[in-house]
Order: structure tokens, then C-alpha cells, then sequence
């Protein structure tokens, strides 16, 4: 079940995700908004909060009456039996703005009446039943978009949308026998390279899509008149423009640009007969993210989409936002307070009466939501392990359409609640997206091919400089099947290396002896989102993490071993401890990082070793090191005390780092490739190694002889087709 922040205001209980307030046993709905002037009192308790901050933290820094926000207030006091007069929760300072009065905590356990009150009458928090479900899921690539301060390779392009494109679903006891409909495929497209983001016109004329050619890094938005397939892509002053829509009438395009440098916007151009015309901003976005989700209003004077808090410098929960195309009247729309990645992506019905939202609700489970732009309610429809792109709508905004297992194309209708698959071929189909028609379009094939590779250089080679260049040709085909194999993993005598490979349909740990012969050693069968594997030191284990579980396999029994972590704990990193006995795993709870050590044989969990962190690993000496969610650098604990040994030092992923013997191995993402850095722990020599033939790498592992391999994504065509069922 999932942990969500709640706060006690004296006896009332008070619910930001649910925008409900529980008093007296009584479970009262409170407008977003006033929800939204709720939250930032509390974040400022005890401290006074004027108009003009209200104004930069609930709505963006728009325009808004002062009898607009005494409303609020006053709906507040409601609610909060509070008396203006003598106020127990929210006092007024004239001329200065309101207070929070009222005694504030964290809530931690709720009585069984407020558990019974919150869950029954306001809904039951998303609660994902492993053993009702059947579990379709392929792992190309992966990030960990949701926490603040890390920039991964994602960032190279339209990277998020990479992000939300390579996982398979699970699905609910509904869809396990699925009906199909015969659903026909259409080739729109017959380019080279990637295509993305389409959309069709409303007139079904005209084609829009982001475009790059293999191995490239930037982006292009590309128009297509359907009729002769002539093709004009955009002259944007900026590096890459991508997530296009047509308005309503065809006449206008929305997209999304950016510099790799920074500096992003969101622009609207004119389009005529086939060809684009003038640009025009309407509105500036966070520019760390580069990513979005645009909607066109039925008036076709406004947009929805997504975007982050820009008054946070790190990455934050995406929220939804409307704007007129002329910059002006911006207000958000997204609840206040959202756990996991926000809302993300967005899709508006045919009849312009909802939007259809992905949530990230918490690390790799995404929530299906219904917002209501009529009475602005929400509704959760259904949830899936894992992220996606986009949805799309059927023409009679009944149904849903998103990717679901075997790479295939699902149908979920809103009212019956029930899954059923539309398309059934080998290719994969992602990202389908809808026009005002409700016409669907979708990207045919994947994108990215996982392989290992193998350097044929080391770092210990007689060197004069502490960068060098590696023009030594790369064993491009290490590891290499029909399917993905990633996230590498060797032991310190370099005689074993277990990975990760989709080559038996499902992701399962594989190993590959001195000897060249490779074997499979899982079979997962519920749960395989595996990360986080490593040998222990004397090459006899593997240390995994599949799903939320930590996972021990025996190489010298064959079996697996799951380790029963004690308490409800949100786990999302492991590594091996200090002896035999622990592993330490970063834990989750209430928003709140922390590395512990976990008893290998009991569960139980130790006291906290460092808070805010996102990885830790444990050096042969027994020194811990690790990474902070917020703050760039590598950190160590000495007496006590948390210290910053190395600052320029970000870690892209789970396995984009590693420490052997004294070296600590690490990816690093700069100016659009991927370098190998080595950084000696005792003396604190920096050495880069630069690729001549720069691979596209996510994982890294190292033996002790100084042998480097490499976990690698090939960029592969992808193309446009449409949909007819």
C-alpha cells in the first residue's frame, strides 16, 4: 500500500492528496484550491504567509482578486470550525497576510475509525494485488526520473519521453482473459530514424511528429501532408522541439522546444496547406526537464499541459496547467500535493469534457486518472506497474487506449471497467495518441536494442594526462540476443558475469561463465523489474532487487533466497554491507529517503546511517559511501558526521556507478556523451576516459583486474502507423 503524507491540525486530520479534511469522524471534501492556500499554510506554520507568496506558490505567480482568496479562507474556517474572531487555526494579520495557528504533526498512524473513514468513504488508497494479477513486463530502459537532483542521460533528448516508452504493463484480474478486436494497421511513415509524439489533424490530412535520425542527439517536428507525403520539418531557433498537437481547427501547432544549454518554451506555429508558418511563445517551461504533454482546448485559445515547479531547481512532481496562447490566464489544475513523478502526460476526449491523466504515483506505478473539466473532480480508473507515455481516447469518449502486455494495444472502457486488447502483432506499438476526432495514431517499433559490450582498454595503462581519449575498438557484441541484456554485473575475479536479458520473453538474471556459455538462473514469475544486482565479494552470491524485494541467489546451491525486510518499508536500492551478515538498502517513508543495514537472515532493519540519500555502496575496507537525492557529489560518513569527499559526481542510475577496491567507477553524462570516470578513494586522483566511438552506456561493471563492461542501448528505427478498429 502506498505511503501518502498527511497532517493533523489539532484534532482534524488533513488529507492534500485526497483534498478531504477528517473531524469528527466526519470526512468533509475540500475544494483544490483552498487545499492548495491549506498546504502552503502548513508548509509556512507558525510563520506569517502574505498575499504575494500565495500568489508565487498556489497560482503560479497569475492574477487573482483579494475577494478570491477571502473566499478560500473563508471556506476554510468552514471546514476547520474556525472563527475569524478568535481563531484557533488560521489567524488574520492585517496588512500583512494569515497564520497557521494550530498545533501541527505528521501523521504517522491513524485510529482504526480515521483509517476506516479515509479508506472506505474517501476511497481506498492504490493497492496493487501481486497474486490477482498477471504480469507482462519488458525492461529496455529505465531512470529515476522522480528524484530531485538527478540528471541522467535522458537528458540527451526527448529523454523522458524514453523514459515512459519501454516498459510492458500489468494488468488486473479483469484483463486476464482479455476479449480482442480486429483491429487494422496502417504505415503512415517510411523514414530512417525515430519518429514520435504523432498526431493526426482533425481532417485527417496531415501528420505532426518529432524526428531524429539514428544517432543524433536533437530533435525536429516534422508536418506531413498525407496525400503526396510530402514533408516539412521546423526551422526552431532552438536545439530540439518535440511533443506536438494540433489545435482543433488544424491551423495552429503546439510543440514543445528547448537548448541543451537551457531555455525552454512552449510554442504554437501557424500551419497552412502543409507548411508551418509563423512561431510564437506562449508560455516559458522548467528547463531541466524537456519534456511535456500538450492538449489543445475545443476553443482552440488555450492549451493544457504538463510542467514542474520552477521555483525548484531539481526535478519535482510534473503538474498539469492550462494557458491561453497568448501567455496570459495560467492556472494549475493538478491536485496539490502528489507522491511519485505527478501527472505527466494528458490526453482530452472527443468531447472536450475530460482529461485523461497518467500519474506517477510512486516508483514505476502509475495511476490512470479522470479529470472531470467540468466540475474539476477526479477519478481513478485503473492502475499499472509501470509507467507509460501517453494514452489516447476512442472517437465516443467512452474507452481508453494504452499500451498493454505483449507490446500490444489495449481498450479500457470508463463505464463497464473492463480491458480489452485491440492489436496482436510482434512489433511493439508505443504511444498512442488521439486527435479531436479521436483518430489514433502510435509509434511501431522499440527503441533501443540492449547489448554488453566489453572495453579493450583499461584505466591502468601508463597514461600522461588525466583525461584520455579510448580509440581501442569496443567488443560491440560481449552479450547479445533477440531480446534486451543489460545491467551487467561481475564478479571481482572477473571469472562470472551475471545479467539481466528479455531473451526468454520475460526479464530474468542470466550468467555468463569464463567459458563463454550462458545460462539462465531465475524464473520470476510474478514481479521482474529487476535492478541492483552485484556479486558478493567472493563470487558465491548475487544481491538483487526484484520489484520492492531484495533477493539473495546462491550460486553454489541454484537457488534464490528472499529476504523478509521487516516493517513497511518502501525499498529501492540495495547493495552488499560491511560483512557477510548485511546488505544496506534505501527506504522510502513518508517522502524521506534514508540507508539502513538489513539482517540478511532476520529482516530487521538497523537505525538510520545517513538521511536523504539515493544509493550506497560499501568499499572492501568497510567505508560506506554514498549519493544524495538532493545534492550533487560523492559523500562518506567520518566520525559521525556526513562529509563531501568528491563534488562533481552525479550518478545517472542504479548501476551507473561501482566501487572496487579503492576506485570508484562512475558514468558520467557530459555534453551530450557518456565518459568513464575513475576516482582513486585514497588519494583522490580523477581520471576520465573519453570514447572515440562513444557508446551509449546505462550500467557498469568492473573487476579487479580492471576489466570494463558496459551495459549499452542501440538507438533503432521506429515509425508511425494508424489505427482503424
Amino acid at each position: 500500500m502506498l505511503k501518502r503524507t498527511r497532517y493533523r491540525l489539532a484534532d482534524k486530520v488533513v488529507d492534500p492528496a485526497q483534498c478531504t479534511i477528517l473531524s469528527d469522524g466526519n470526512l468533509l471534501k475540500v475544494e483544490l484550491r483552498a487545499m492548495q492556500v491549506l498546504l502552503c499554510l502548513i508548509n509556512h506554520a507558525g510563520e506569517p504567509v502574505s498575499r504575494d507568496m500565495l500568489l508565487d506558490e498556489v497560482w503560479s505567480g497569475g492574477e487573482v482578486s483579494d475577494n478570491a482568496i477571502n473566499r478560500i479562507i473563508g471556506i476554510l474556517r468552514n471546514q476547520l470550525g474556525d472563527n475569524a474572531k478568535s481563531p484557533e487555526f488560521i489567524k488574520t494579520l492585517p496588512k500583512v497576510g494569515y497564520v497557521l495557528i494550530a498545533p501541527i504533526t505528521l501523521v504517522k498512524e491513524v485510529t482504526k475509525h480515521e483509517k476506516f473513514a479515509t479508506e472506505v468513504i474517501a476511497g481506498a488508497e492504490l493497492e496493487v494485488e501481486e497474486s490477482k494479477r498477471l504480469v507482462f513486463k519488458r525492461s529496455l530502459f529505465a531512470t529515476l526520473y522522480q528524484h530531485a537532483g538527478k540528471m541522467s542521460i535522458l537528458m540527451a533528448g526527448l529523454l523522458s519521453l524514453l523514459l515512459f516508452s519501454v516498459y510492458q504493463i500489468s494488468h488486473n484480474e479483469s484483463s486476464e482473459s482479455p476479449q480482442y478486436i480486429k483491429t487494422e494497421l496502417k504505415r503512415l511513415t517510411y523514414l530512417d530514424g525515430q519518429e514520435l509524439s504523432p498526431m493526426l489533424s482533425s481532417d485527417g490530412k496531415y501528420l505532426t511528429f518529432a524526428k531524429r535520425k539514428l544517432g543524433e542527439k536533437n530533435w525536429r517536428v516534422g508536418l506531413m501532408t498525407l496525400g503526396n507525403r510530402k514533408t516539412y520539418f521546423l526551422d526552431d531557433p532552438f536545439d530540439s522541439q518535440s511533443y506536438p498537437a494540433f489545435s482543433p481547427d488544424g491551423s495552429k501547432i503546439a510543440y514543445l522546444s528547448f537548448n541543451r544549454g537551457g531555455g525552454c518554451q512552449i510554442n504554437v506555429v501557424e500551419v497552412s496547406e502543409g507548411e508551418f508558418g509563423e512561431i510564437s511563445k506562449i508560455t516559458d517551461c522548467k528547463s531541466i526537464i524537456r519534456s511535456t504533454s500538450i492538449a489543445w482546448h475545443p476553443s482552440g485559445k488555450s492549451i493544457y499541459y504538463t510542467d514542474e515547479d520552477h521555483q525548484k531547481e531539481f526535478l519535482s512532481e510534473k503538474m498539469i496547467f492550462s494557458i491561453d496562447i497568448t501567455g496570459k490566464n495560467k492556472k494549475q489544475l493538478s491536485q496539490p500535493y502528489s507522491i511519485g513523478g505527478g501527472d505527466y502526460s494528458i490526453s482530452l476526449s472527443p468531447n472536450g469534457r475530460y482529461l485523461a491523466v497518467v500519474r506517477d504515483v510512486h516508483w514505476y506505478k502509475v495511476q490512470i486518472m479522470l479529470l472531470s473539466l467540468e466540475t474539476g473532480n477526479w477519478q481513478k480508473l485503473f492502475p499499472l506497474e509501470l509507467a507509460l507515455h501517453s494514452v489516447a481516447w476512442s472517437g465516443d469518449s467512452e474507452s481508453i487506449i494504452y499500451r498493454g502486455k505483449g507490446n500490444h494495444l489495449m481498450r479500457y472502457n470508463i463505464e463497464l471497467g473492463e480491458h480489452i486488447q485491440i492489436t496482436n502483432i510482434l512489433q511493439p506499438i508505443l504511444s498512442p495518441i488521439s486527435n479531436p476526432n479521436g483518430d489514433i495514431v502510435a509509434v511501431l517499433g522499440k527503441l533501443f536494442d540492449g547489448e554488453i559490450r566489453k572495453l579493450n582498454d583499461s584505466f591502468d595503462e601508463p597514461r600522461d594526462s588525466s583525461l584520455f581519449v579510448n580509440s581501442k575498438p569496443v567488443d560491440k557484441h560481449y552479450i547479445t540476443s533477440n531480446g534486451s541484456d543489460s545491467r551487467p554485473s561481475v564478479s571481482l575475479d572477473g571469472k562470472k558475469l551475471a545479467f539481466v536479458s528479455t531473451r526468454t520473453g520475460e526479464s530474468q538474471i542470466w550468467l555468463k561463465s569464463q567459458d563463454g556459455t550462458e545460462r539462465q538462473l531465475t524464473y520470476f514469475k510474478d514481479i521482474n523489474f529487476i535492478r541492483h544486482i552485484s556479486f558478493s565479494g567472493d563470487g558465491t552470491k548475487i544481491l538483487g532487487r526484484n520489484n520492492h524485494q531484495a533477493f539473495i541467489y546462491d550460486l553454489t546451491t541454484n537457488t534464490v533466497h528472499f529476504i523478509d525486510i521487516q516493517g513497511e518499508h518502501e525499498l529501492f536500492n540495495v547493495a552488499w554491507g560491511p560483512d557477510k551478515k548485511t546488505i544496506i538498502a534505501s527506504f522510502d517513508i513518508l517522502g524521506r529517503s534514508s540507508l539502513r543495514l538489513v539482517d540478511i537472515k532476520s529482516g530487521q532493519i538497523s537505525d538510520v546511517l545517513a538521511e536523504e540519500v539515493e544509493f550506497g555502496q560499501f568499499s572492501n575496507t568497510g567505508q560506506l559511501y554514498f549519493i544524495k537525492r538532493a545534492k550533487d557529489g560523492l559523500w562518506t560518513i567520518e566520525n559521525g558526521e556526513t562529509k563531501l569527499i568528491h563534488k562533481d559526481f552525479n550518478v545517472m542510475l542504479d548501476m551507473s556507478w561501482t566501487i572496487v577496491d579503492q576506485f570508484v567507477y562512475n558514468l558520467a553524462y557530459r555534453e551530450g556523451r557518456i565518459d568513464i570516470d575513475r576516482i582513486d578513494l585514497n588519494t583522490g586522483e580523477h581520471v576520465i576516459m573519453k570514447f572515440a566511438d562513444a557508446p551509449l552506456a546505462q550500467a557498469i561493471a568492473v573487476d579487479r583486474e580492471g576489466s570494463i563492461y558496459l551495459g549499452d542501448y542501440n538507438e533503432s528505427n521506429t515509425n508511425i502507423i494508424k489505427l482503424d478498429y
